[in-house]
């Protein structure tokens, strides 16, 4: 099981708690012509998923960064001595951190 957790995941939650205080609909002026003015509402949820695209975005990059050779020897090292361990604990706490 390969389990890569990423710097990026500060993105997703800021993304996350910036939506959650955002109004219900958002009003954006589209400039005005001749003095007639125009407006755009966009939904809150049309919000949400430009931030969602935004972040989609941004952890599709960081996977494609490879991991430093230091760090990928230093892994090889422990896991050919029988010393790398996997905290459980910790584990659970990145994948629930999201919900």
């Amino acid at each position: 099981m390969d389990i890569k957790i990423t710097g990026k995941y500060a993105i997703y939650q800021s993304t996350v708690s910036s939506g959650r205080k955002l109004e219900k609909n958002t009003a954006v002026p589209a400039g005005s012509a001749g003095g007639k003015g125009d407006e755009i509402c966009i939904s809150s949820d049309a919000v949400k998923k430009q931030e969602a695209s935004v972040y989609s975005s941004a952890v599709s990059s960081s996977l494609k960064e490879p991991a430093s050779e230091e760090r990928i020897a230093q892994l090889k090292q422990q896991i050919g001595d029988g010393t790398y361990q996997i905290s459980a604990e910790l584990v659970a706490k990145k994948l629930m951190s999201g919900l």
